[in-house]
């Protein structure tokens, strides 16, 4: 389409709480498994448990999960090929869902390295102007890409630059990738999850759009991943060393954030100075606002 860019919208998380929350939700399927026993537990009426220090036992559910996928095998139930050969590495003696009992025991496993390496590189498409486009070393989900701490001129200054000229704006000329190259999105707007607040009062802003009198929950769940799997300070710490390059991204963005929040509120200001009403800026969250 000639004439035409790519606008894009995103969020993003704080690498470990996306880390937890993939491992918990997609990799694992745990949020799903404690979701089932505590609703046993309330069958009960007992209180729900959402971490390992009120007494949830992960690998127990782990260990759940396990037998119900050998007991469908066994069946005869119509089962894919991933299904299948986790049966057979199982019958063979190994623990097929080791890397789901317990933070600690993903960071040690080849499946860290496999899927949760980089993650952020789908965000801009790269993480530096050095790093060539691409490079996935695994199919899905995006994820498995190279590590960027090993692209050629990798450094943490070149992310946190290339962050506040792609997904900050800065560079107006960022839509293209040189000579030939491939198109870069062009960010309009990103939230941060853990700014959730702040990221809405924004787009409210930006586009000019009515705030919603209440923020939809459903996704919300009762046991946040990173409290019901157990991850710790510590763990926190052995991401930092291992991604460097996602959590440049993250402290740029939050720099971005908030300088675009301080930009809002001084045009706000302004045009309350100016005379023009609350009611006429219908798209401000005006509680909200008050509130943070």
């Amino acid at each position: 389409m000639p004439n035409k860019r790519l606008r894009a919208i995103t969020m993003l998380r704080e690498p470990t709480d996306f880390r937890a929350s993939n491992h918990a939700m997609i990799m694992c399927g745990l949020n799903a498994e404690i979701k089932k026993f505590n609703q046993q537990r309330a069958k009960k009426s007992l209180d729900q448990v959402c971490s390992p220090q009120d007494g949830l036992n992960v690998s127990a559910l782990v260990d759940v999960k396990t037998q119900t996928l050998i007991n469908k095998c066994q069946s005869g139930a119509k089962v894919n090929g991933q299904q299948k050969q986790q049966c057979q590495d199982h019958a063979n003696g190994v623990d097929i869902f080791e890397h789901c009992r317990s933070p600690s025991h993903l960071l040690a496993h080849h499946q860290y390295d496999k899927h949760y390496r980089s993650m952020f590189k789908g965000l801009m498409g790269r993480y530096h102007r050095g790093q060539q486009f691409g490079g996935t070393a695994y199919v899905g989900m995006s994820f498995g890409y190279e590590r960027a701490e090993e692209s050629k001129g990798y450094s943490v200054e070149n992310v946190e630059e290339y962050t506040l000229q792609d997904l900050g704006g800065l560079d107006l000329t960022i839509s293209g990738a040189g000579e030939g190259g491939p198109p870069e999105p062009d960010f309009i707007w990103f939230g941060i999850t853990e700014r959730m607040k702040e990221s809405t009062i924004l787009f409210y802003y930006y586009f000019k759009a009515k705030p919603l009198k209440k923020i939809p929950q459903h996704r919300i769940q009762d046991c946040h991943p990173t409290e019901s799997v157990g991850w710790t300070a510590e763990h926190r710490e052995i991401v930092k060393q291992k991604e460097p390059a996602d959590y440049a991204v993250w402290r740029a963005a939050n720099a971005i954030l908030d300088v675009r929040m301080a930009k809002m509120k001084m045009e706000i200001q302004a045009q309350l100075d100016a005379g023009v009403s609350k009611e006429a800026m219908y798209y401000v969250d005006w509680d909200t606002l008050d509130a943070l």
